[in-house]
């Protein structure tokens, strides 16, 4: 019986048929682990199967999907999952959403060059098949689909040979005729002789010609026997109007013997691209060129060459038994649905194709980069679909399938590799652990992931990071590799967050690079977003989830645009979306309540969203940031004992040596409280002792560029035993480090003076040493600690502007302690200004934040003086 939809299958719910044959269905599914739409396919035993023909039916379908599943081209469609549930074999794939190529045909539109275009990528999704001794063998207009971003998907691997040497050709043998479409058989396919990859180039010419000329080559009018007799007898009429070279290629495509073919799909592909899409396009063309086939690996049959030579008994093919055309069960229902991803052509393989020009560059897409070494299928099924959530710009799901790969065949040093850079912003020691792995087996990676595993490692393995040194080893490989969109995006992602003049460069190239690589338009998206351009920013957003419409991390990036332009309903808005998107995301629920929080929602709405952010960091595994968010939110509603404990509780676990400014953060946040508790003396003292404690662990260690220390250095001046000759060495060091990491001048200043003035005298110091370079825009962080030193000075008219600037936005929750100081400090500069209704207000929201804390000394403060001041009523806005 079929599924109904809103039933499961496994982890798979069910949404609609798709359709269905003679041994199963395939369904439009949503799988509930990943989050996506999949288009899954069962096989079932008929009554009337015997077992030994359902067993092979099965082993078939399994071998041949996984087989598939380890190949990679962009012109492919994904397979995601392989397996068995309740005595039911299935497959989970891509869901391409777009029309078959048969609806072109016959119409005006699109244009030959367009035309040409979508052959020349049949044709490479081909070569790259063939390259891997996988035969289509059914390769027609509606096995091509168009998706409706423009890419092009080769369908329906299920009839699809693989060649392997010494394999017994009588095991391919059987009754029931030749397996394919007539209509666009070769006449030795229709003959039941021998077939290799040329049978598939034959095919390739009856598509073109009938996508060209509206028509078939052959006479279809007369009848099966009238179409085989035209197959195997008659030569086509001439393509009028066509391009030169156009007629020449389809043509020789659909000559009777095939040695008189193109050698292999990869020539044919470029001899299109060279003589006619080049000419056509023009030289700016950034088309991709096919590639030149690779030498056979040991194991790996390739198609024979162009000898006329009589194929190997290995390569002779002539039908299939029924059952092992189980794959292509939808046929004409459906079938657009099924498929296989082929392996991509080494990056090497890429440069020895390029065009005579010199200058050519060969675009390389992080899932056309070479496979793996691995008898693994499940190791490699994972690894690619690694691959491909890093170019979805979603590296949870990513982290997860590396996670398997690495698991699946501990040996794979590119999934280790992978797996580091994904988690290493959430857990720096398994990263590195993860990467040791990688570069232990890295003699088994590519020449190319060498090559990245070697320009990471400064990045990755130094404390700290020695990223002139990465910089100039990736630049290297870029050299070498130019067309690699993934080396881009890692020169993109170390370049220093102060040079987004050059980070812009590194995203630009990378999206130009590879259109459909989400990641890179996120990555210029934040570029943008630093600059200031927050509407060019939101369109490459846009674009990131048009590529991928599950990419949460584009999601989380349109927050922190609402939540840098002070658009606090934006930042609710997006986060709500990003829930609906991914409600596994901690994160997510962190912005809504931050969101909540900064519209003076009620308590009870914001401890939800809080609890909720906590509950799904801890099911992943973060509990760091599990116990982050508890402590902001016990600090922003005044449970000054519960955020120092949850604080304490951290730093004892370990939890938050997970990456190495961790530390230091919970170090401050202890040192904060302290603070507002009325205990200076416990602050300097915890500094200190932190300080000591580190340097003890570490002796010798360089000096970090890390905000965090050099206000703990702040701190602890105030310590028995420390003096101001201590703290400015310290201080000088710090400004070093950070020169050292390209973080100079206004930053730097911002970090070192103004930040950790705590008296009148130190205000002065900062003022006097302000940079004439200041940037005009600043960041609210920036913008308090500015206000600050002028309010300590006294000089409360120049404080108010800085002190607004710095309370205008809407990550309040995130730097609770500081907001609400800053707020009271606005209070007063409004106050002296004579405008008691405003100045109310900023009392009114510390009062309400604040209030019932006996322990805030902020709120004894802002107390008196709105009560000083007559303000009639605790709450403000």
């Amino acid at each position: 019986m079929r599924f109904a939809g809103g039933e499961t299958f496994g982890r798979y719910v069910i949404e609609a048929l798709l359709g269905e044959g003679g041994m199963g269905e395939v369904y439009r599914a949503s799988d509930t682990r990943l989050r996506r739409k999949v288009a899954l396919k069962v096989l079932r035993q008929g009554k009337a199967m015997g077992e030994a023909t359902w067993q092979i039916s099965v082993a078939r379908m399994q071998r041949e999907a996984r087989a598939a599943a380890a190949l990679s081209h962009p012109c492919a469609v994904a397979i995601y999952d392989v397996g068995e549930h309740e005595g039911m074999p299935f497959i989970a794939m891509e869901l391409v959403l777009g029309r078959p190529l048969r609806a072109l045909i016959g119409g005006d539109e699109p244009p030959i060059a367009e035309r040409l275009r979508i052959l020349h990528d049949v044709a490479r999704a081909l070569g790259a098949a063939h390259r891997e001794g996988l035969v289509h063998r059914d390769v027609k207009p509606e096995n091509v689909m168009l998706r409706d971003d423009g890419a092009v998907k080769i369908l329906d691997f299920g009839i699809a040979r693989r060649v392997e040497p010494g394999e017994d050709a009588e095991t391919t043998l059987g009754t029931g005729g030749p397996a394919g479409t007539p209509a666009y058989m070769a006449p030795e396919q229709v003959r039941g002789e021998a077939i290799d990859a040329r049978t598939d180039q034959f095919s390739w010419g009856t598509v073109a010609y009938e996508l060209l000329a509206g028509k078939l080559p052959f006479r279809a009018d007369r009848g099966s026997m009238g179409l085989v007799a035209s197959i195997l007898s008659d030569k086509p009429a001439p393509l009028e109007g066509m391009p030169e070279g156009v007629e020449a290629i389809v043509m020789r495509a659909l000559e009777k013997r095939p040695d008189k073919r193109f050698p292999s799909m990869d020539d044919l592909a470029r001899e299109l691209y060279e003589t006619v899409i080049e000419p056509l396009e023009g030289p700016a063309s950034r088309r991709k060129v096919p590639t030149i086939a690779p030498r056979p690996r040991p194991g790996r049959s390739l198609p024979p060459p162009s000898t006329g030579a009589r194929p190997s008994p290995a390569l002779r093919r002539r039908w299939l038994p029924l059952g092992a055309v189980a794959l292509a069960l939808a046929g004409a229902a459906g079938a657009a649905f099924f498929v296989s991803r082929h392996r991509g052509r080494s990056h090497e393989m890429q440069a020895a194709s390029l065009p005579s020009a010199p200058s050519a560059v060969v675009p390389t897409a992080i899932t056309e980069l070479s496979p793996p070494s691995s008898s693994n299928p499940d190791a490699l099924l994972a690894y690619r679909e690694g691959l491909q959530a890093i170019r979805d710009a979603s590296w949870n799901t990513a982290a997860a399938a590396f996670d398997r790969a690495r698991k699946a065949d501990p040996t794979m040093a590119s999934a280790h590799l992978r797996y580091a850079l994904v988690v290493r912003d959430h857990d720096v020691p398994r990263s590195r652990e993860s990467f040791r792995r990688a570069l232990h087996l890295r003699a088994s990676a590519s020449e190319r992931d060498q090559a990245f595993i070697d320009a990471l490692e400064p990045y990755v393995m130094r404390d700290p990071a020695d990223v002139s040194e990465a910089m100039r080893r990736f630049e290297a490989a870029s050299a070498r590799w130019p067309g690699d969109a993934e080396l881009l995006f890692w020169q993109a992602t170390i370049t220093p967050g102060e040079d987004t003049e050059r980070l812009l460069h590194f995203a630009e190239r990378c999206v130009a690079r590879d259109p459909q690589y989400a990641d890179c338009w996120q990555t210029k998206a934040r570029a943008l977003r630093t600059l200031g351009r927050f509407e060019e920013a939101g369109v490459a957003l846009d674009r990131c989830l048009a590529i991928s419409p599950g990419a949460a991390d584009c999601v989380q990036d349109r927050v922190g645009i609402e939540e840098q332009a002070n658009r606090c309903g934006g930042v609710e808005e997006q986060a709500r979306r990003w829930i609906a998107k991914d409600s596994s995301a901690g994160e997510a629920y962190w912005y809504l309540a931050r969101a909540l929080y900064a519209q003076g929602r009620p308590a009870p709405a914001v401890r939800a969203a809080v609890e909720q952010s906590a509950r799904k960091f801890r099911e992943v595994g973060y509990h760091f940031e599990a116990a982050n968010v508890e402590m902001l939110f016990a600090e922003a509603t005044g449970d000054f004992a519960l955020a120092q404990q949850i604080a304490h509780k951290v730093a004892a676990s370990g939890d938050e040596r997970t990456r190495p400014e961790r530390p230091a953060y919970i170090a401050l946040h202890r040192a904060l409280i302290d603070i507002e508790t009325g205990r200076p003396a416990e602050a300097a003292r915890g500094a200190r002792a932190f300080l000591t404690q580190r340097q003890t662990s570490a002796p010798g260690a360089v000096e970090d560029c890390n905000f965090n220390t050099i206000r703990l250095y702040a701190f602890a001046r105030g310590a028995p035993g420390s003096s101001r000759a201590e703290y400015e060495k310290q201080r000088e060091a710090w400004v070093e480090a950070c020169e050292a990491a390209a973080r100079r001048g206004p930053w730097t200043w911002h970090a070192a003076y103004a930040a950790t003035a705590a008296t009148p005298e130190e205000a002065q110091e900062a003022l006097a040493t302000m940079p004439s370079d200041r940037a005009e825009s600043l960041s609210n962080g920036q913008e308090r600690a500015l206000g600050g030193l002028y309010f300590l000075v006294g000089d409360m008219k120049s404080a108010r502007g800085h002190l607004e600037a710095g309370n205008a936005h809407c990550g309040g929750a995130a730097n609770p302690i500081e907001h609400l100081q800053n707020l009271h400090r606005l209070g007063a500069a409004r106050e002296a200004a004579g405008e008691k209704e405003a100045a109310c207000a900023a009392y009114g929201v510390v009062l309400d934040r604040w209030g019932g804390s006996k322990e805030s000394v902020t709120a004894r403060d802002t107390a008196r003086r709105a009560k000083a001041l007559g303000c009639s009523s605790r709450r403000g806005s």
